[in-house]
């Protein structure tokens, strides 16, 4: 392709390429750096200005030294070279890469010689975790070869501001905004603790786009980012996180911007969503014409066809017929094997040529999924369901036909309507039915600790926060999540105890467990500690709470519901006033106050988001059911018994540094801290022993 004039951003875009998906598997192990190399090779064929992906673009956190040498050897190829970069940044980048050392766009350093700039932001799947919050872009970025835009590090306070770029007459302002947990950024907008700068200066000439990677549609009430949060400056925002290609613009009429929804680029489940065409996306905006986009599809993303029958729909089927059940279920799979090589062979065009011997000599096996409803008949002659043969049994008749030998089919039961039973068998059913349609047929280990916990009641650690733990020792492989985890909620623990006088008063162990159990109820039914006023002295409010005499604490929410977003068109009135950042004279910002009208297709559930994601940085706590038994205080087995030296330290420092500070400045440890759970018996007994001496 040409080079663009001299006034036309050309942009390539992409999402989701999950670089190191499944890269043990040794047939699809090498699909996802395959398409990635296309991806890029698409970048320098059509000599674009810059490339922008939207998150995710490895599998995990800590990709694997292969899956990061072939995204380094791909950006080398394409990004590197003679082909000078006509984008002129006219903004401070120190204001958006100011966690590091490296303060500049890579184009822009004398060390390297970038032809074509990458601009990313981090994904859920390649986050950042750890001590230092870094992510694996944050690596490409040190290295050179892309620039990490849109970090987050203070989740409950976001700033967002644009690099800016013009390229003759045509200037573009470019958001990011990388990957937070939906239920706290839908929190953090609803609070009004986002805001955005916008430049001042010729405010109708700037091209605005962002790049969101988040939930686009709610599967719980506040489990995404509604586009009625984001505000109508904005001209186009590319949306990351949804695996399924929306290959054209949709326009947003309430806010007056369009989504471009560009998919994955590699199948990471087999579901409808990722059995469409796989496109990559070269965008192209000039200073007063409408945005041109257009998509090419990835030839080297695997065939995907998926098929959804019902056997009670095949009249001549009988349920006790296994035989040809099996029988018509094989010629249903053969069917879509042809048809998915055909579509191969039509993918590939010249590069496949069975007679002449193409670049591609033999077709790759396509990914192939069959769902088969076997519920039994309704006419009430049969009270079997249809017999059909084990999945994996049946699967491995294709190997070598198929890329996925292994789950070619999924048989599955439609959910009958409820008769007469007790709840717990109903609520049973329904969680078995969650489980099973959870991730495609595949139960996850997170679904299984969350069913344990659910009926459970622990009394020192809340079930949330553990759930979380785990989450992030499976899923990020975060070797020291689940010990943090603990040792944090140990010293919240100490510290509930540490600020309660009747507890550092008493002496009878009985008296000391009764009132451990009032601590435990008084926590279950607690107000948002959140909506506490911030100066409220903490001994006071654990004061109100164990006193037999005071029942409610007063309190007052410091919070308004506002969203802080900037918007060049607002009326004057509507408008706070503006705060400067220092920018070069193009590039001056200013940010604006306003609340926008929501959607009332959104669903802002005050009493379900703010009981459970009220959450501190110990990944949040959960309200349970207290039994006033005596079992609810257990004894510590011996690994429990091996961290009781670490509560008498702590409570010995937190004891010193509390006679040694007047009572009037006592330090207000948990100001923001939602109800815990009650500690064990052997290390009140510890506490006690401590004490006495």
């Amino acid at each position: 392709m040409d080079y663009p004039s001299e006034d036309i951003i050309r942009i390539l875009i992409t999402t989701d390429n999950h670089v190191g998906y499944n890269e043990n598997d040794p047939i699809t192990g090498d699909d996802s750096w395959k398409t990635f190399h296309e991806i890029m090779m698409i970048a320098k064929n059509n000599n674009v200005d810059m490339v922008l992906q939207a998150g995710d673009l490895f599998h995990v956190n800590k990709p694997s030294k292969k899956s990061m040498y072939q995204v380094m050897k791909s950006l080398r190829l394409a990004c590197m070279g003679d082909k000078p970069c006509e984008l002129e940044l006219l903004s401070d980048p120190s204001l958006v890469f100011y966690y590091n050392e490296f303060t500049n766009v890579n184009y822009e350093d004398p060390n390297y010689n970038v032809a074509i700039p990458v601009f990313c932001i981090a994904g859920n799947h390649d986050d950042a975790t750890g001590d230092s919050l870094l992510c694996p872009m944050d690596l490409l970025q040190v290295s050179g070869l892309v620039n990490n835009f849109g970090k987050v590090l203070e989740t409950d306070k976001i700033k967002i501001t644009p690099l800016l770029f013009q390229k003759g007459k045509t200037k573009l302002a470019l958001y990011g905004l990388a990957s937070v947990r939906d239920e706290r950024l839908f929190r953090t907008f609803k609070e009004g603790n986002v805001t955005f700068e916008v430049p001042t200066m010729l405010q109708d000439e700037w091209v605005n786009i962002m790049c969101v990677h988040q939930n686009h549609t709610g599967h719980t009430n506040t489990a995404f980012l509604p586009e009625q949060f984001l505000p109508d400056f904005l001209d186009l925002v590319i949306w990351g996180h949804e695996h399924e290609c929306i290959p054209h613009l949709v326009h947003n009429p309430t806010k007056n911007f369009d989504v471009l929804q560009p998919g994955s680029s590699v199948a990471t489940s087999l579901c409808d969503a990722e059995a469409k065409t796989k496109y990559v996306f070269i965008l192209e905006i000039e200073q007063g014409r409408s945005p041109v986009l257009k998509p090419i599809p990835l030839t080297t993303s695997r065939t995907f066809i998926m098929r959804t029958i019902a056997l009670q729909d095949v009249s001549y089927l009988r349920p006790h017929d296994k035989e040809s059940i099996t029988k018509y279920l094989v010629n249903q799979v053969e069917e879509m094997i042809e048809e998915a090589n055909e579509e191969t062979k039509k993918k590939l065009g010249d590069l496949y040529n069975e007679s002449d011997g193409g670049i591609i000599s033999e077709l790759p096996l396509p990914l192939i999924r069959l769902r088969v409803d076997y519920t039994g008949p309704e006419d009430k002659q049969s009270i079997i369901d249809y017999q059909v043969e084990n999945p994996r049994r049946f699967s491995n008749r294709f190997v070598g036909s198929v890329a996925n030998s292994n789950n070619v089919i999924q048989f599955f039961k439609r959910k009958k309507s409820a008769k007469k039973s007790n709840v717990d068998s109903q609520r049973l059913n329904t969680e078995f039915d969650r489980i099973i349609e959870d991730k495609d047929g595949e139960l996850e280990v997170q679904t299984l600790v969350n069913d344990l916990l659910s009926k459970m009641s622990l009394s020192l650690l809340p079930e949330v926060g553990l759930n979380e733990a785990v989450k992030q020792f499976v899923d990020k492989d975060e070797k020291s999540a689940l010990k943090e985890f603990i040792d944090k909620e140990i010293v919240n623990e100490v510290d509930i105890l540490i600020n309660n006088k009747e507890f550092l008063d008493g002496n009878n162990p009985d008296e000391l467990k009764k009132l451990i159990k009032q601590v435990k109820r008084a926590n279950s039914s607690r107000p948002d500690s959140s909506n506490i006023e911030k100066n409220t002295n903490v001994q006071d409010v654990f004061d109100a709470e164990f006193s037999t005499s005071r029942t409610n604490i007063s309190h007052t929410s410091s919070k308004d519901d506002d969203i802080i977003m900037s918007d060049i068109e607002e009326p004057p009135a509507a408008k706070l006033p503006s705060k400067k950042s220092k920018t070069p004279a193009k590039g001056r910002t200013r940010t604006t106050k306003r609340t926008p009208p929501i959607s009332d297709s959104i669903v802002i559930s005050d009493s379900g988001e703010e009981d459970i994601y009220r959450d501190n940085d110990n990944f949040g706590n959960n309200n349970n059911d207290v039994s006033e038994d005596e079992d609810d205080l257990i004894t510590l087995t011996s690994d429990e018994e091996e961290a009781t030296p670490r509560i008498i330290e702590t409570i010995k420092k937190k004891n010193s540094r509390k006679k040694a500070t007047p009572s009037s400045t006592k330090r207000s440890a948990l100001a923001g801290k939602k109800e815990t759970k009650t500690p064990k018996t052997d290390i009140l007994q510890s506490l006690l022993n401590k004490k006495r001496r």
